[in-house]
């Protein structure tokens, strides 16, 4: 008897799936008079011939919708939860039909389905139905959408394909330089085209090593972002076949047309190199050295259009496209870095301002019209688009949509690796949100170790220093120092003021070497954090001028800054970071010479601060290495050590210092390293805003030779 229901119900459901399929219009105007829909059988099934298979693909967003615009709210709401019903019945062929139901509608509005380029249905991708093109949405009850999340198939092949791509073109380029060094112009024959830019501003010898510095900083914040981002290999076969099709498109440019030399500053002439191998050697060089100066790599002819251009314009857009728009401070930073490079790479008159103009508008057109063509799939309704675009068709058909800005980490296991990464995580995510201290700078680290060997002595000195500040709140500093090993007296004067309602602070020193001192410093205006400082110094007994722009950016997780000596010779440019992390520090300072090009300084620390404790390591300029403790025993001891050592030496420097307050006015302060110098210092507040300090240094391997030293010093503060 079981079998025999189960067999008509099934008969009976066969049934209706079939007669659905062959119903007409008229066997939908009956179908609506029976669910009580008589109002609206006239426009549905006489004006808009509604048959079966297309009421089955009926959705709510289509009555709402021209051309059929539904006013009723109830009326549109039973009818589709009649229509829903009777999908319910028929889900087998709405899947016949490539109209699979989801519970709520189908996901087509007009029986359309998207299909991928390997043959595969897209509906797991994204949906067709009238929810916007190329993005995945689930539709409410009133016809709107919310954007639901989408798997992106990263398609790995692909990357490795457009990788091989860039490398190619790449090398390509690189050959093609060769070749159109060959055939520059003669200087003496074709001098350098009239160029308003060029003639105008005069060359800046170290322009363009700042240019290339641009693109570097720029490479990096891409690499990070690329690094995190969960569609990474999306994005990273985006980079090559961009970057790809610009430099193909270089190469036929330059070698077309040989444009004369920028400058005669470049002394550029036709070099044959002999036989291809010699040539391919040549290439190689360039190719490996990335076509950049700071890697030691010069070539001459290939300017329309700037190729240094192209990569700093290309590498900004990507950071602006693929991280979020909260990021105001990497999108900011992303912008001056590609405007400052390419006004860099003219200033330099390494380029004609055509070359750099040429190659921004074509590397940001060819960025927005991938990324449209992408984002909006245009390229699927449209034949003409595959035909012209068949590599953009085959990296893209399989990607439905814009890809979101989502981030995740790169790796799993193992676990130390996880958490470097979390770091970098951290670094990026406290441009929004913050929940740690601001890490000291460079030049603190290790801080609290050196006062306790440093603060409370003056060996062979005497001096003074008085500080006042006046009703206006102008701040008086005088000091005065005398050595008395070289019996030379020297002494300042500084006054400062400070405007809090605009965040300025000036100050004015002078000193008895009779040099003058001006600085102006403007703290917390152009966003928070942000610290602008102005100093220049004047000599007048020599006329020496010097000028220094600092700059420093502070705020959860990191501590930066940036000052550029001036000299039209060539800035010297200093740069410092720290990034700090649960109590870990670390943090990088250098010093480069640009009229050098040389590196001066560079140094790597790392540390640990806790509340009592604190530890720090150092490399200076990979040769020189050290470290320090710091530990405050209780509320009246404090100790440090501290070690350093230089490679190549045999001679290790060792030293152990405590400071013991006494009571709230005193306390003495002794220190001793591996020489057996001995140091004691006691200071003692005599009152409110005066305080003494006394110190001794003993030379404990020599005590009875001599050559011991005293200090004293005298602080007034009023």
């Amino acid at each position: 008897m079981r079998k025999r229901v189960a067999h008509c119900l099934r008969s009976e459901e066969e049934m209706t799936q079939s007669s659905v399929r062959r119903w007409t219009p008229k066997h939908v105007a009956k179908w609506l008079k029976e669910e009580g829909f008589c109002d609206y059988v006239d426009l549905l099934c006489n004006k808009h011939r509604l048959d079966g298979t297309s009421l089955l693909a009926l959705s709510e967003y289509d009555l709402r919708s021209p051309p059929l615009e539904l006013k009723v709210l109830g009326d549109i709401k039973r009818l589709m939860l009649s229509i829903r019903k009777l999908q319910k019945q028929n889900v087998d062929l709405l899947e016949e039909l490539g109209l699979p139901y989801d519970g709520h509608s189908p996901t087509g509005s007009g029986g359309s389905l998207d299909w991928l380029c390997n043959g595969e249905s897209g509906r797991d991708c994204d949906s067709t139905d009238t929810a916007p093109v190329g993005e995945e949405y689930h539709q409410y009850t009133n016809g709107k959408f919310k954007q639901q999340t989408r798997r992106l198939d990263p398609e790995y092949w692909k990357t490795v394909l457009s990788s091989v791509y860039v490398v190619f073109v790449f090398g390509f380029t690189s050959f093609v330089m060769v070749i159109v060094h060959e055939r520059v112009p003669d200087m003496r024959t074709y001098p350098p085209l009239p160029d308003i830019f060029l003639d105008s501003v005069p060359r800046i010898p170290w322009a363009f090593a700042m240019a290339e510095a641009c693109g570097v900083i720029l490479c990096n914040i891409w690499l990070l972002v690329l690094l995190l981002h969960k569609h990474r290999s999306i994005l990273l076969r985006r980079l090559c076949s961009l970057m790809g099709t610009v430099f193909m498109l270089r190469c036929i440019t330059m070698f077309v047309t040989s444009l004369s030399v920028p400058g005669q500053h470049l002394q550029c002439s036709g070099k044959i190199y002999g036989d291809m191998w010699a040539k391919l050697q040549r290439a190689v060089a360039i190719w490996t050295g990335f076509g950049m100066t700071l890697t030691g790599v010069h070539t001459c002819g290939d300017y329309m259009f700037s190729g240094h251009t192209v990569v700093l314009t290309m590498l900004n857009f990507f950071v602006t496209e693929y991280t979020p728009r909260s990021w105001n401070f990497i999108h900011t930073l992303s912008w001056v870095l590609n405007l400052f490079g390419i006004f860099f790479i003219l200033a330099a008159h390494e380029h004609y301002s055509i070359d750099v103009f040429i190659a921004f508008y074509i590397t940001t057109r060819l960025f927005l019209y991938y990324h449209t063509l992408a984002n909006t799939r245009a390229y699927q309704q449209s034949r003409r688009a595959r035909i012209w675009f068949p590599m953009f068709s085959f990296f893209e058909c399989n990607v439905n949509g814009p890809v979101p800005n989502e981030y995740c980490w790169p790796f799993s296991r193992p676990a130390v690796l996880r958490r470097l990464i979390g770091f970098y995580m951290s670094f990026i995510l406290s441009f929004m949100i913050g929940e740690m201290a601001v890490p000291p700078t460079y030049a603190d680290l290790g801080k609290s170790a050196n006062d306790i060997f440093n603060k409370g002595y003056g060996f062979g000195l005497v001096k003074l220093d008085v500080k006042t500040k006046s009703s206006s709140g102008v701040e008086f500093k005088t000091s005065g120092l005398s050595n008395m090993d070289t019996s030379k007296v020297t002494g300042s004067l500084e006054t400062k003021y400070k405007w809090s309602e605009y965040g300025l602070t000036f100050t004015e020193k002078w000193t008895t070497e009779n040099t003058l001192g001006t600085e102006v410093c403007v703290e917390d205006q152009i966003t928070k954090g942000l610290k602008l400082t102005f100093d220049t110094t004047f000599s007048p007994n020599t006329g020496k001028k010097s000028g220094r722009v600092k700059t420093a950016y502070k705020r959860e997780y990191l501590n930066a800054g940036v000052d550029v000596d001036f000299d039209f010779a060539g800035p010297t440019i200093h740069g410092a970071a720290v990034a700090g992390y649960e109590g870990w520090l670390a943090g990088y300072q250098m010093s480069f010479d640009s009229a050098k090009s040389k590196m001066n300084k560079s140094n790597f620390a790392v540390g640990y601060k806790t509340g009592d404790f604190q530890l720090h390591t150092n490399i200076n300029n990979g040769s020189d290495f050290g470290g320090s403790i710091y530990q405050k025993v209780n509320d009246k001891l404090e100790t440090a050590v501290n070690v350093s050592w230089t490679s190549g030496s045999n001679g290790t420097q060792f030293g152990i210092a405590a400071k013991y307050q006494l009571d709230p006015s005193a306390s003495i302060s002794a220190k001793v390293n591996n020489s057996s110098l001995v140091g004691i210092g006691y200071t003692q507040s005599l009152r409110p805003g005066m305080k003494i300090i006394l110190s001794a240094l003993v030379d404990g391997k020599n005590i009875n030779a001599g050559g011991h030293k005293l200090g004293l010093g005298l602080e007034l503060e009023a």
